[in-house]
């Protein structure tokens, strides 16, 4: 079991899951997800819906259209302090794609990730991952 939290600490959860799904973080080159993190990509790691459990605090969700892809997703983030949590695109209701940065652990910041998203959206000096599966869109 993983456990997570947001910048002020009042949200905290656990993610019960397979240690083996640690290894298949995603990063992603979307315009949303920049948004989303105020960086140039976010790292991701999709769930299972019941592999969340909300521990304390508060989330507000938002739902809005992905405006690369056109899909709807739900964000959810701390209400206090604004920390994105997880997103879940409407298509696949029974997943959650957690901000890897959020778990308290860094050891999953410190594995490579998998595979890359949105590739086309790189931006134009950030460099391949070698050895990670290259997508052109979400899915």
């Amino acid at each position: 079991m993983m456990k997570g939290s947001c910048l002020c600490g009042k949200v905290t959860f656990n993610l019960d899951i397979d240690p083996a799904v640690l290894n298949h973080t995603q990063v992603c080159h979307c315009r949303p997800c920049r948004k989303i993190t105020g960086a140039t990509t976010s790292l991701n790691l999709t769930v299972s819906a019941t592999a969340f459990v909300l521990k304390s605090g508060n989330l507000k969700t938002v739902t809005t259209k992905h405006i690369d892809e056109g899909f709807e997703y739900s964000l959810s983030f701390c209400e206090d302090c604004g920390s994105p949590i997880y997103a879940v695109p409407q298509s696949v209701p029974d997943k959650r794609v957690m901000q890897v940065g959020t778990l308290d652990d860094i050891e999953l910041l410190e594995q490579k990730p998998t595979a890359e998203l949105n590739v086309k959206h790189r931006l134009g000096w950030v460099g391949q991952i070698d050895g990670a599966e290259q997508k052109e869109k979400y899915v």
